[in-house]
């Protein structure tokens, strides 16, 4: 088999596994806990008595930060699809890589 033919096949294989990725999305996930304000409330004082955990989903849209409180389901599927986006970049890059070679292997 020829080298055109090796990462033809190659890049093929980096396509298809791009149509099985789904949904992406970018961002940081995170869980807090966080005082509530009311003067009679100990969460104010005692940093064990904070309530939550709460979710939280952290991304950049055009140019500003935004967050947003997720439940736990929610959480689970951001997860999913922030470690998709994470393959999705991996993929690009070898194919990247792929179309590099092809082109200085032609002649």
């Amino acid at each position: 088999m020829s080298q055109e033919n090796d990462l033809s096949r190659k890049y093929e294989l980096l396509k298809q596994q791009i149509a099985d990725i789904g949904f992406i999305c970018t961002g940081s996930l995170m869980s807090v806990y966080q005082k509530c304000g009311s003067a009679r409330c100990p969460c104010g004082d005692d940093p064990d008595a904070r309530h939550g955990p709460y979710n939280r989903w952290t991304r950049k849209v055009r140019g500003k930060t935004v967050t947003r409180t997720l439940t736990d389901e929610q959480t689970s599927q951001c997860r999913r699809y922030i470690e998709n986006h994470k393959k999705l970049k991996q993929i690009i890059a070898q194919m990247r890589q792929l179309s590099v070679q092809f082109i200085e292997g032609l002649k």
